[in-house]
């Protein structure tokens, strides 16, 4: 919420990936799950935010922000799981904005691998 992360958490996925972009796009579906299950317990409890609020959600890959925003059908992306689609569903009602993070400023990633102090200096005001 404004602007910070509302909840993050590094976890073995229950799926095997086929790529990196995959991993990425499975993730920001999961993701945009939780965002919208926030929204909705904050509308439903507070009244404080739109029932349909947009959601701006940072991705770090170029190729599954490609998945989620220019949905096209492959022989390479056919074996994806209709529920990863989600995603998709929200982004072409407008209730998410994705937008391109780049791999040196991405919050997530402290989570995730071991970084230099002073990329963890860089990256840590986005969730602090």
């Amino acid at each position: 919420m404004e602007s910070g992360a509302v909840a993050w958490a590094a976890r073995r996925q229950t799926i095997v990936a086929q790529s990196t972009a995959e991993a990425e796009y499975v993730a920001a579906c999961e993701a945009s799950m939780e965002g919208r299950g926030i929204a909705n317990m904050l509308n439903e409890i507070f009244h404080c935010i739109q029932a349909h609020a947009v959601l701006t959600m940072g991705i770090d890959n170029a190729a599954a922000i490609s998945l989620a925003c220019k949905p096209t059908h492959s022989s390479k992306k056919r074996h994806i799981e209709l529920r990863w689609h989600y995603v998709r569903e929200k982004i072409k009602a407008g209730h998410i904005l994705v937008k391109k993070v780049s791999g040196t400023e991405n919050p997530a990633d402290m989570f995730t691998k071991a970084l230099p102090k002073r990329s963890l200096a860089n990256v840590g005001g986005g969730v602090l």
